[in-house]
């Protein structure tokens, strides 16, 4: 994993980029360059806000990075008369045929470079340019006077800027990208998200926290496979993944188990120097064998689908941190998700048109099986952007899904991607209701998992879900394959305390308070576990369900919760005393 980009401040002291904001909250500004005039203007911008000030106030601090060199931050400080915290990038040269990739940092936050993005053929851009140029005049002449001589004000003419609210810790509750030069955040929303507080000082409830600045601390592992909620990963873990990756799992335990007697065998009979690395190997070959054993012991039962023990689930900090280890180009979801509204208003029963997502086809993009999709990606879209965040077509305030932004927060959603192309010796003529069978077993065999994932106790465990990701069932078939295996299974997970929903692009669940809204139309199909809430009553009831299977769904939800004082238990006991008595006057 790569280290945290450095930069440095006008004394060229050194800094880590994700230390900034380890220990306190921070508004963090990225400028093009010192010697660009609409950064001098974005900067006279901050100083007329008297931003710093009112941010101070709520302990929360202004920091500035450009591209440039630390010996002119001095002089930059001098034109420009800011009074907050700066420091530069100096690892990319500025001249786009030598350094074509430009600076690691800017890079790693996503922010735009291309010559395009001077957008000077905007007649907006143009005039605004004309503006700038105009009002700032000793930063155009600075420019002027340096065109010849990069060593003056060093940078990046391609380079675009942004601003971010993150911290304490890796969280990130605000993120704007320069979509061309000039294209400056409006303060007030810097001011918004910073403090947490709305125009009229109300507590501001964050749509959503994009967590994955965790990639910038070496020391946090967090990708959980079946044997990863039990034995914590280490450097025996990841020789136990090479063993695995290369030789398979069952091999891996016969090596594994090989490697051990033998080396517990020289380790035991030697007396030299040497024993004390024959030890150290025996541990580890131990370990080894032992971690493949334990990942082939707790796999899935399911015996037509080959690849089972290796499944693996990620949270969304790791399907983010994928993507950025690859240097490949992140899901820009506030963008591809402006057009979900789409996904609603409706007439019921007809299918939405697709989601606007990133191309499955997109062969950059980083996928489950290092493949040429983004089934992770485009699914985590999906919750990030339009479960997390609310939708005219509700019927309600508040997000899609009330609990998404904490469990976002929390870290503690968690998707794996199953490929169902990988069953063999079905029968064609019936190849639907095998594939039910299995999925259904599969769902079963996750319980377990699931009820081992953090949070694992205490109310926290209402904010966990385990989502599997089916890229492989066409959208034609999801209704005869997802749907009926949600249906199958519901049963059994509710005498649990758990639910399972349905998610896919033909999905016709309406939502509760509009009839014409169908919010679990996702990219691709899926099938979700979590834990069951109280408001869940209005599930148990639905009019597709048999009379029998409302009567059991009703029993379920009233073991676990018959104890609580809530409206909704007392609606489910009604419920189930008008089910039975109806079934009992024969009218059902």
């Amino acid at each position: 994993m790569p280290s945290s980009p450095i930069v440095k401040d006008k004394y060229g002291t050194p800094t880590p980029i994700s230390s900034l904001w380890q220990d306190r909250k921070i508004v963090i500004v990225f400028l093009r360059q010192l010697g660009c005039r609409f950064c001098r203007q974005q900067i006279e911008e901050l100083n007329k806000s008297d931003i710093k000030r009112r941010l101070a106030e709520h302990d929360v601090h202004l920091v500035c990075i450009s591209l440039g060199s630390p010996d002119k931050i001095q002089a930059w400080l001098d034109i420009t008369k800011f009074q907050g915290e700066i420091y530069v990038d100096d690892s990319t040269s500025g001249d786009p045929t030598v350094d074509q990739k430009g600076s690691q940092a800017y890079g790693i936050f996503k922010l735009k470079r291309g010559v395009e993005l001077l957008r000077l053929e905007d007649p907006e851009a143009a005039k605004k340019s004309e503006q700038v140029a105009k009002e700032f005049p000793d930063m155009v002449e600075i420019a002027e006077q340096s065109a010849g001589d990069l060593v003056i004000w060093p940078g990046d003419v391609f380079q675009t800027g942004g601003a971010f609210v993150f911290g304490p810790g890796n969280v990130c509750d605000f993120a704007f990208r320069s979509a061309y030069a000039g294209d400056h955040v409006d303060l007030s929303l810097i001011f918004k998200y910073a403090v947490g507080k709305d125009g009229e000082g109300k507590e501001l409830v964050y749509e959503s926290t994009e967590n994955w600045f965790s990639l910038m601390k070496n020391d946090r592992k967090l990708t959980v496979s079946f044997t990863g909620s039990i034995v914590q990963q280490t450097t025996f873990h990841h020789l136990s993944n090479v063993v695995r990756k290369f030789f398979g799992t069952r091999t891996g335990v016969a090596l594994g188990l090989g490697v051990f007697s033998f080396t517990a065998t020289k380790a035991l009979t030697r007396k030299s120097a040497t024993s004390s690395v024959l030890v150290a190997a025996l541990v580890s070959s131990f370990y080894t064998g032992f971690r493949a054993l334990l990942s082939f012991a707790l796999r899935p039962r399911v015996k037509y689908l080959d690849a089972q023990n290796d499944i693996v689930l990620l949270t969304p900090i790791d399907i983010d941190k994928k993507v950025l280890e690859s240097g490949l180009p992140e899901c820009d979801c506030g963008a591809t998700m402006a057009t979900m509204p789409m996904m609603g208003l409706r007439e019921a029963g007809e299918v939405a048109d697709k989601p606007k997502l990133v191309s499955r086809s997109r062969s950059e993009t980083w996928s489950a099986d290092l493949g040429q999709s983004n089934e992770f990606q485009s699914t985590l879209c999906y919750v990030r952007e339009f479960l997390g965040k609310p939708h005219p077509a509700v019927g309600r305030g508040g997000p899609v899904c009330p609990f998404v932004p904490t469990s976002l927060k929390k870290n503690s959603i968690y998707m794996s991607v199953i490929r169902t192309n990988s069953l063999k010796n079905l029968q064609m003529d019936d190849k639907a209701g095998q594939v039910r069978k299995i999925l259904v077993k599969l769902l079963k065999d996750f319980v377990p998992v699931f009820e081992k994932l953090e949070p694992s106790k205490g109310k926290l465990r209402q904010f966990k879900a385990v989502i599997l990701i089916f890229p492989d069932i066409k959208p034609s078939e999801a209704h005869e394959i997802i749907d009926a295996v949600q249906v199958q299974a519901k049963e059994f997970f509710v005498e649990r305390g758990l639910m399972c929903g349905e998610f896919h692009e033909t999905n016709n669940a309406s939502g509760l308070r509009n009839p014409n809204f169908f919010p679990l139309r996702t990219p691709l199909p899926c099938l979700a576990i979590r834990h069951m809430v109280p408001g869940d009553i209005a599930f148990m009831t639905l009019d597709d369900y048999p009379v029998q299977m409302r009567v059991k769904l009703l029993r379920g939800f009233l073991d676990v919760f018959g104890e609580d004082d809530k409206p909704q238990v007392k609606e489910a006991r009604e419920k189930l005393e008008e089910t039975l008595a109806e079934i009992a006057n024969g009218k059902k």
